[in-house]
């Protein structure tokens, strides 16, 4: 065959589909991406940050784990002994979401189907995404090794985090606690920071005036979410602000409930907010568990797991957050509070 002929037979344009995957399974089998047991050389170890089962990769996994490639391949070719783990999470209340969204294409609910289907089909959307991410892993060349790839629900990787954490407590570096918590009344289910999805909107102030037990005057203070007052324990004042020096260590009553409120002093009041006087709601309000954590104060949980007022509400227990509102805002109206 002469030279012009085979230059004619050139395709014009590389395909990557019919070298790339042929070139990464030979790789693969020949065991390219695992890391030497015998050999003493300094390890070099990448645990790729699990991609959430949830759906399938991106753009921005792309990027992501085509720089750890890039280490790995480098320290590797430097003569250390590499390993970059893959591996996938299971995104709990995540994965569970978009498999309800599935169920409601075909009309029907994870209460319809029970615990144990709903698992199941849980179970087969994540086999079903894992093994495409797997795929996505390979066309991009990823020089992971797939005898290590581990699943945040393995047995091994369970036990291996328990373990940890048993350490972690039996040497006092962690404890059991209040805080407060981004929960979803529909999953009865603490959610992460990253599934939730933060919106700005233009909402009503309310001045909200509470007597001083003495009975020398009140205290008012600004609030976007009157029927929080249900859970009120303080009212806050930035120590620096002189308007408010002569009240701090004084009581005050909260309305409709007459609960005795303590008047402290916190840096954390914005003196330019409303009135330079704040509630304290501590269980359901990040900044107010701060101060409350600060001044020993009580945090009675107002609002349920349900998203209706608890006992604590006296008689507004039983409605939800929204009734609520309606029924704070007619009675503190009613009482001349508003």
């Amino acid at each position: 065959m002469s030279e012009a002929a085979s230059i004619a037979e050139m395709p014009p344009r590389y395909d990557p589909n019919g070298v790339e995957e042929r070139w990464y399974l030979k790789w693969e089998q020949d065991g390219r991406f695992k890391p030497d047991l015998e050999s003493e050389a300094e390890p070099f170890v990448i645990t790729i940050p699990p991609p959430n089962v949830t759906g399938e990769l991106h753009l921005g996994h792309a990027l992501t784990y085509g720089i750890e490639d890039i280490l790995g391949r480098y320290t590797r070719m430097r003569g250390f002994n590499t390993l970059i783990l893959p591996g996938t999470d299971h995104a709990g209340i995540a994965t569970q979401n978009v498999v309800e969204k599935q169920l409601a294409k075909e009309g029907v609910s994870r209460y319809d189907l029970g615990r144990e289907a709903f698992v199941e089909r849980a179970w087969l959307w994540k086999e079903k995404y894992a093994e495409n991410i797997r795929q996505q892993f390979r066309a991009l060349g990823c020089a992971f090794d797939w005898s290590r790839e581990r699943f945040t629900m393995d047995p091994q990787y369970v036990d291996a985090v328990l373990e940890f954490f048993i350490r972690l407590f039996e040497e006092g570096k962690i404890y059991r606690g209040w805080r407060v918590i981004n929960w979803c009344p529909r999953c009865q289910s603490a959610i992460s920071d990253i599934e939730v999805d933060d919106r700005e909107r233009e909402d009503s102030l309310y001045y909200l005036r509470y007597p001083l037990k003495d009975g020398s005057g009140d205290i008012v203070v600004a609030t976007v979410r009157p029927e929080t007052i249900l859970g009120d324990v303080a009212v806050a004042v930035n120590p620096r602000d002189d308007r408010f020096r002569d009240l701090v260590g004084k009581t005050a009553i909260l309305p409709l409930l007459g609960r005795e409120l303590s008047i402290v002093a916190d840096e954390m009041v914005d003196t330019e907010f409303g009135t330079g006087a704040v509630k304290i709601t501590p269980a359901h309000d990040f900044a107010d568990f701060e101060v409350a954590e600060r001044h020993h104060l009580d945090m009675p949980i107002a609002i349920g797991p349900d998203a209706r007022i608890t006992e604590v509400g006296g008689p507004y227990e039983g409605q939800t957050v929204s009734e609520a509102r309606v029924s704070v805002l007619r009675d503190l109206g009613a009482g001349g509070y508003l």
